[in-house]
């Protein structure tokens, strides 16, 4: 690929307000962008064998389930991606693609890789962003690591989108699918262990897909430091035992009362839209309001699972309501299922302590981020990076 023009480049609409780590390539971004791709082709590849498990024991309805939520979020992030590949060809602010470079796109989009065919332009630009700076040329380091920005940007969403509309279900179909084989005279214990694997790629998928949204989140905002690396680990781990307790309440209650289940997301979704609007300006044109409620009806979607933070503003509040409401819900589902359920149940005592050990550790990572780790207060020398930054750019 050909220099690009800074220049031309800085005029774009979607430029970011300020890069981080001063346009440097570190090798944490390099991880990240490497994490993701191994999670994705882990959750996908062990999502194929699980259809291929429930196909080979003639379970045609959890076949069936498995391959829809495999295949609709596949093709659903396919047809995003190619929409804004789309429309990049016709942004003159974006370089050009090559004939090569589209077939290469066309070839992974066919095989429903979306996110690391992303994930690739963004270590490309990340990595052409490092040899300019090691050369010295900082108007092309600048300009490849804007790019890499929004590549990874595009990715992080791509990902973050496929995680609830693929591995949260998938997490929360196997798991009850578990329950109702507690002998094994089915499935055999080496099915089992597919089947539980793959809810536990499943779950980092989701864990991994909402840090990397949190972490990418503070990329572009001018007032914000970055989250460390610690601070990256201690946030994953809050995510992954948080979201662990709440598909286990869930399939807690799916086990016991089946179809509930579907009462209770949809009443829970309903009432995150309500909170969501409630905080919204729906004021304005007619199209503002209706991308308002798309977008609350998207979010309550994933409060379903998670809490994410959908506007730059104090986030204690909404915290502490969303864990109660969820907290509430989970302590109702777990308590039906206690006084519903056969005691003899193999998963009776046990799928209790799971979700009350998970929930507490959930709590107490998120109150370790928050209290230690969070970048809330701006380093010293953080005004004086931007400063410098700004004055080498002029």
């Amino acid at each position: 690929m050909a220099d690009l023009d800074p220049d031309n480049l800085s005029t774009s609409a979607d430029e970011v307000d300020y890069p981080p780590n001063n346009y440097i390539y570190r090798w944490i971004d390099v991880m990240f962008v490497v994490g993701g791709m191994c999670t994705y082709f882990l959750d996908w590849g062990l999502d194929i064998l699980t259809a291929y498990t429930h196909w080979k024991h003639n379970d045609v309805v959890w076949f069936t389930l498995t391959v829809i939520f495999i295949s609709v979020p596949s093709l659903v992030m396919t047809g995003v991606s190619l929409h804004w590949y789309i429309k990049d060809a016709d942004n003159s602010h974006v370089p050009k693609a090559s004939m090569c470079r589209w077939v290469v796109r066309i070839i992974l989009l066919v095989f429903q890789l979306g996110p690391i065919l992303r994930y690739l332009d963004s270590l490309y630009h990340g990595i052409k962003s490092q040899k300019y700076f090691k050369r010295g040329d900082k108007k092309q380091q600048q300009a490849y690591y804007t790019l890499m920005l929004y590549e990874e940007s595009d990715a992080i969403f791509l990902r973050l989108f496929e995680c609830f509309m693929e591995a949260a279900p998938q997490v929360v179909l196997q798991l009850y699918i578990l329950t109702q084989h507690p002998e094994s005279d089915e499935y055999g214990k080496k099915w089992e262990y597919v089947l539980f694997l793959g809810c536990v790629t499943s779950l980092l998928s989701l864990a991994w897909g909402v840090t990397a949204h949190a972490r990418g989140s503070r990329f572009t905002n001018l007032k914000k430091n970055n989250i460390s690396i610690l601070g990256t680990f201690v946030l994953f781990l809050w995510h992954i035992f948080s979201i662990g307790a709440r598909v286990t309440a869930l399939v807690l209650f799916a086990a016991r009362f089946q179809l509930y289940l579907s009462v209770v997301c949809v009443g829970h979704w309903i009432l995150m839209i309500m909170w969501l609007m409630s905080r919204r300006s729906l004021s304005g044109v007619c199209s503002r309001a209706v991308g308002e409620c798309f977008l609350s009806c998207v979010l309550g979607a994933v409060y379903i699972f998670v809490f994410i933070n959908d506007k730059d503003e104090p986030t204690r509040k909404k915290y502490v309501f969303y864990y109660f409401v969820c907290g509430l819900e989970n302590l109702v589902m777990i308590t039906l299922f206690l006084i519903f359920t056969d005691p003899s149940t193999w998963y009776y005592i046990s799928g209790v302590v799971v979700y009350f050990i998970l929930f507490v550790l959930g709590l107490i990572f998120m109150t370790l981020y928050y209290s230690l780790l969070h970048p809330t207060v701006p380093h010293a020398n953080h005004s004086q990076k931007l400063q410098k930054t700004q004055v080498n750019s002029q």
